[in-house]
């Protein structure tokens, strides 16, 4: 059900980063956040899941854990994501770790090197892929939602779609409820979040998937401390 790519993010046009590093912009959201939200795969609840954000020595840590219920726990399904970014708050390190029902886990690990970046994937039989690419300003899955919530004027985007690179654009979307949302969407591959038009541009809605299907969370509560 899950096998498929890996989505990983990068902004190309629409911003300049040349003071980044030396003066990292304000957050509208507070140290401590933790949002809690149900998670459905293909319209079926599969339990609630779990994004946080802690601050670093110049950067951020962005952690996203699935906590299954019902059928999703029994078939062993499972997800997490941990996301360290730099005051650039482009992605330094990103790990995911996707299991399948009745499969095992495939792990995937992103760094960003000194001379672009590189991929490592492990699969469930022991099979190992990499690759390397020149591009140094990539985010993953869960910091592009972050990121958004500071720069929602980015629109050009590369893609590290598992085995190569796609681009592509974040396409701005409006809601009849006042949300704002973004979607990158390229063959099978779907992103896009939703996000409320005030200060903090708290995300309400991520929907995620590709051939294995589609996932959509929901926000359903806030916890900050």
């Amino acid at each position: 059900m899950f096998r498929g790519g890996w989505l990983l993010l990068g902004m190309l046009g629409g911003l300049s980063f040349g003071a980044a590093a030396a003066s990292a912009p304000p957050v509208p959201w507070p140290a401590g956040e933790r949002l809690t939200f149900a998670l459905s795969w293909q319209g079926i609840g599969v339990g609630k899941f779990n994004l946080t954000a802690e601050p670093t020595e110049g950067g951020w840590r962005f952690r996203a854990r699935l906590e299954t219920t019902g059928l999703a726990r029994v078939t062993g399904m499972g997800l997490e994501w941990d996301s360290q970014v730099g005051p650039d708050f482009f992605t330094d390190r990103f790990q995911q770790n996707l299991t399948e029902p009745f499969g095992g886990t495939t792990r995937l690990v992103f760094e960003r090197q000194s001379n672009g970046s590189l991929v490592r994937v492990l699969h469930p039989n022991g099979e190992k892929f990499s690759f390397s690419s020149s591009t140094k300003k990539v985010l993953d899955h869960l910091s592009l939602i972050y990121f958004l919530r500071l720069h929602p004027e980015a629109r050009l985007v590369t893609a590290v779609d598992h085995p190569q690179l796609i681009q592509g654009k974040l396409e701005p979307l409006r809601a009849s409820t006042g949300l704002v949302g973004f979607r990158f969407a390229r063959g099978d591959l779907l992103l896009e979040a939703w996000y409320y038009q005030d200060a903090h541009r708290t995300p309400v809605r991520i929907i995620f998937g590709r051939d294995f299907g589609r996932l959509e969370a929901t926000l359903v509560m806030n916890s900050s401390r």
